[in-house]
């Protein structure tokens, strides 16, 4: 099973974001973008693995603590990757939590047995991989968009006729 942790978005941040990524893709040349529903903050890529109970474990540890905190949608920006963009949408908010949540859930994978993950956490919502496009300075993000974050979830990612679907398999609330 190929897996990963994320922060699910409510439906109607969902749709925010799903309307600004049109406003992108409408700017744009070029990209493949996220379909709509997919959006998410990913914490950890598990990648392939069937050790559904550890990773289960280790989420619900990393959460035991936790308090409900509030994120919003922030500005937009990219990764440069060789020349390709992973364009994206920030997360802004109480971080501090999120990144307690993370650093708890990564400490609890490498007690487990996973390697540990690539990188520092930069909390976004990905809207598109290897996007191509000039000036977009006219594009707005979404306003008034903030959630409240009460689980992180563990995600199958299956690859159907040519469309990612992203199934949920464990919710970690707190």
């Amino acid at each position: 099973m190929r897996l990963f942790i994320a922060v699910p978005l409510p439906k109607d941040i969902q749709r925010k974001v799903f309307a600004f990524e049109q406003e992108l893709r409408a700017a744009s040349t070029g990209g493949r973008f996220v379909p709509q529903g997919n959006h998410h903050i990913t914490l950890r890529f598990i990648g392939e693995s069937n050790d559904l109970a550890d990773i289960a474990f280790a989420m619900d540890q990393a959460v035991s603590d936790a308090r409900p905190f509030t994120l919003k949608l922030g500005g937009y920006g990219w990764f440069d990757h060789g020349g390709a963009r992973t364009s994206f949408l920030r997360a802004e908010g109480d971080l501090t939590e999120l990144y307690r949540i993370h650093e708890m859930l990564e400490t609890n994978l490498w007690e487990r047995g996973f390697c540990k993950g690539k990188g520092r956490l930069i909390p976004h919502i990905t809207l598109g991989r290897a996007v191509e496009h000039g000036d977009i300075s006219h594009l707005l993000p979404p306003e008034n968009a903030s959630f409240r974050v009460n689980s992180i979830v563990l995600y199958e990612s299956t690859n159907e006729r040519g469309r990612m679907v992203y199934t949920p398999v464990h919710t970690a609330r707190f």
